[in-house]
């Protein structure tokens, strides 16, 4: 895959696992499971926030915004549907790709300005 499509492919998935962490997260109904979901949280959003600057600026704002928000849809599907347990579990997942996706993500050589 040439690498005009596979670094925003990458960055844009990235962004919407982060987008389902948080989303997920404030889903959350069970007070015990909600202070698991701290970790994820809290790396999501300084992740996301860096990671989502960069492909603003360098994608466009449109797609990265769009991306985010591509993670709020199965994160209110999967609220519904899972128990806490299952839901919490899928956060969690859903945050080891996001990081496996961001290592990958931050191999991308800088663009030349």
């Amino acid at each position: 895959m040439p690498p005009e499509i596979a670094e925003p492919l990458v960055y844009f998935v990235t962004l919407a696992l982060l987008g389902f962490v948080i989303c997920a997260s404030a889903f959350m109904r069970h007070e015990m499971l909600l202070l698991a979901c701290i970790p994820p949280v809290f790396v999501a959003a300084i992740m996301g926030f860096i990671m989502g600057l960069y492909a603003g600026d360098t994608f466009g704002w449109a797609p990265t915004a769009a991306s985010v928000l591509l993670g709020a849809a199965p994160a209110w599907y999967l609220a519904r549907r899972f128990k806490p347990r299952d839901l919490l579990v899928s956060i969690y997942l859903a945050w080891a790709l996001a990081l496996v996706m961001a290592l990958i993500g931050f191999g991308f050589p800088d663009r030349e300005i």
